[in-house]
């Protein structure tokens, strides 16, 4: 048969081509295979896939993945230059390209007294000089001395954001301030745009007591703006004084856009302000946290952004095979790209964590949800996973039963903390010690059980139960010493640094959602022709949104 001289062209090996011939290789082989029983050889792969930076601990040894793949894949790394943008990133280059500016959220969480990287030193300067008007807010409210429209201090803050401005601080105020005794102040969390969330607070809360805080980064959010006018609304009916004045004494404003707040009338003195190269996703450590700050305090709001920074330092110095930002953005682009493994689950066994699944999903999907690259031309091939969870004692009771017998493979993260000190009698401490460990053996236990199936199985059970776990479901497990404020810093911060290596070697740019802007542009007509404003006559016409329409009006009559 003839053959054209285009198939007579040798293949130009790449790193790309050599994993996509691992990955056939690997196929072949179960999880059951790799992991090999009680040898030396699994227990020497078992080591060298184990990775520790403080008291953070990631475990990689139940994916699919050997050293010989860490070292194909680092080799990738290297071939797209993920060190030396890296460094670009560090010093405050223009990556995010398409609105031609940089992503320096690694500056706000810079420690004053020590050198920023040459590139980032004036925003490094501009948040620490935030973070103290920030510490100033805080211990104004902490002392009782910020007052409201009526002259009584507050009691309760209500944070008002959306996307990004608001899963990074609920996460956080979850994760830490889970008792009463952890908080100095109560702060509520409004995000959704229907009122569904503030309504209660309204009827709740002390209006006379109540501060708001609004954070958005562009202040023209339609989410947010609607849920701020409706609780000023409310406190200045409560009140009885103008919504002027209410805002004059019992609102916070969060934003990039200084002169939007001031033209809403929040007085500067009332103002945080963080840059436009801080992205809504990546802002829990700017001013965006401040009402973190006024629950936990400045201490462990400070130790939550050391966490970070360790985490930074950790990304930008160690090498690419011991760097554990780098090390899970690898694997998790082998499950995506070369297993063509779809979702990923998150599955934090500790119900303190129980928003880090949504709050990945932001920062993952809007970030590397994309299929144009930015060069402009089309990806050929998966890039960021569907990624989704619950805490994971909640999940055995309602989707392991697929995921161990059904027909789908998916990747996991197992999320686990290894011990919780809580003050109380011994017979709690005791009982509450017997929860903790069996938390823990159910964590464990299903990570082996996703990644063996059938041969997790014990022999003496064989027989007697039933069978078909499918296993190979390739899984990491991150450890974490404790849950405080240092560890969940460095945690999240391990997986912005993850988004931002897969996107390097996607060749995306993780730090623009073009995607979202025209759902946001068709409901602002919708909403023009439900309230009977005048609105453009350009809407695509779509009989079956019509007719939705029609019904909503029928039944509002």
């Amino acid at each position: 048969m003839f053959s054209s001289p285009s198939s007579l062209v040798p293949r130009v090996y790449t790193p790309v081509n050599a994993l996509e011939k691992h990955a056939e290789y690997l196929q072949a082989l179960s999880l059951s295979d790799l992991i090999g029983g009680d040898t030396p050889a699994a227990r020497e792969r078992a080591g060298a896939l184990a990775f520790t930076l403080g008291s953070l601990h990631l475990d990689l040894s139940k994916q699919r993945i050997t050293p010989e793949t860490l070292s194909l894949l680092v080799d990738w790394a290297h071939s797209c230059g993920v060190e030396s943008k890296r460094a670009a990133l560090f010093a405050g280059a223009k990556v995010n390209t398409s609105e031609r500016r940089a992503a320096l959220h690694m500056a706000a969480r810079w420690p004053s007294g020590t050198r920023p990287p040459e590139g980032m030193e004036k925003a490094a300067a501009f948040c620490q000089h935030q973070r103290s008007r920030l510490a100033e807010m805080v211990e104004r409210v902490h002392q009782g001395k910020w007052f409201g429209a009526t002259g009584q201090s507050i009691t309760d803050v209500v944070h008002i954001g959306v996307g990004g401005s608001d899963l990074g601080p609920k996460l956080i105020s979850e994760t830490l301030a889970d008792r009463p005794s952890h908080a100095h102040v109560n702060v509520h969390y409004v995000s959704s745009m229907d009122g569904a969330q503030l309504l209660p607070l309204m009827e709740s809360l002390n209006p006379a007591t109540t501060l708001l805080v609004l954070a958005s980064k562009s202040f023209t959010t339609a989410d947010t703006q609607f849920n701020v006018r409706t609780a000023l609304a409310w406190l200045s009916d409560s009140l009885e004084v103008d919504v002027a004045t209410v805002s004059r004494h019992q609102l916070i404003g969060v934003s990039s856009k200084p002169e939007k707040m001031a033209a809403f009338g929040i007085p500067e003195a009332h103002q945080l302000v963080f840059k436009d190269w801080i992205g809504g996703r990546f802002s829990l450590w700017s001013p965006i946290g401040v009402s973190v700050a006024m629950q936990l305090g400045m201490s462990d709001f400070n130790a939550l952004l050391e966490g970070a920074h360790a985490m930074d330092c950790h990304f930008l110095e160690a090498p690419l095979t011991e760097n554990l930002p780098a090390l899970i953005a690898l694997v998790g682009a082998w499950n995506c790209q070369f297993l063509n493994i779809p979702t990923h689950a998150v599955l934090p066994y500790d119900g303190r964590l129980k928003s880090l699944p949504a709050y990945l999903q932001q920062l993952e999907m809007e970030s590397n949800g994309k299929s144009v690259r930015i060069d402009g031309r089309s990806v050929t091939h998966a890039t960021c996973p569907i990624i989704w969870g619950d805490v994971g004692p909640n999940a055995q009771h309602a989707f392991y039963q697929l995921l161990h017998q059904g027909g789908h493979t998916v990747s996991a993260d197992f999320v686990a903390v290894a011990g919780r000190h809580v003050e109380a009698t011994p017979d709690v401490q005791a009982s509450l010690a017997a929860q903790e460990q069996l938390t823990l053996a159910n964590c464990l236990a299903q990570a082996q059980l996703f990644a063996l199936g059938d041969d997790a199985i014990p022999l003496a059970l064989r027989g007697h139960m039933a069978q078909g776990y499918r296993g190979n479901q390739p899984n990491s497990l991150l450890l974490l010493k404790q849950l405080d404020a240092w560890s969940i810093g460095a945690l999240l911060a391990l997986y912005e640094h993850k988004v931002f290596v897969q996107s390097v070697l996607w060749n995306l740019n993780p730090f623009d959602q073009p995607g979202v802007e025209l759902g946001k542009q068709l409901a602002t007509s919708l909403f023009n022709i439900l309230t009977g404003s005048p609105h453009e006559q350009g809407l695509v016409k779509d009989p079956s949104t019509e007719q939705l329409l029609r019904k909503v009006g029928d039944w509002r009559q």
